[in-house]
């Protein structure tokens, strides 16, 4: 099994175990697995290559050839255990803009990406709009897994 299926694999068992009832998971006739939380915009997928962490219409690609699959681990897992905060950047009622940051305990934010398109009606005054979504998890509760997952092989 390549690296990027046995991390995705790892982070689905450790949601089903512990948050089984909210967890939505799909495999497509070519192998592509998804999986996504349930009143969430946390998701993530496993193609051919690829590792894949998404939170809404951002996401970030990580693969065993790029070496960069425990930075994804690590992504995915401050998506889960640290508050999300979304602003939405809207013209008229055009949204022309949507930036993702994770909020760390010491209030750090840090952007996760931002998505925009081209053609708004760039003339109309903009509001912005600021959601928090909470933490999915503990940090806590899942540390001995995390570990695990990031270090395959070595006893605690």
């Amino acid at each position: 099994m390549k690296q990027n299926q046995e991390k995705f694999d790892e982070i689905k068992n450790l949601l089903l175990d512990k948050i089984g009832y909210r967890v939505d998971y799909a495999r497509e006739k070519d192998g592509t697995e998804y999986l996504n939380i349930r009143e969430t915009n946390f998701w993530i997928s496993a193609t051919f290559e690829e590792f894949v962490v998404g939170y809404g219409l951002n996401h970030t690609h990580f693969s065993e050839e790029q070496k960069n699959l425990d930075e994804g681990v690590l992504l995915a897992i401050d998506l889960l255990t640290n508050r999300i905060k979304t602003t939405n950047y809207i013209k008229g009622n055009t949204l022309f803009k949507t930036t993702v940051e994770i909020e760390y305990p010491d209030s750090t934010l840090v952007n996760i990406g931002s998505t925009n398109i081209i053609l708004f009606p760039f003339w109309k005054k903009t509001k912005i709009e600021t959601i928090y979504d909470e933490k999915i998890l503990e940090k806590k509760d899942i540390e001995n897994e995390v570990h695990s997952i990031l270090n395959p092989g070595i006893d605690e």
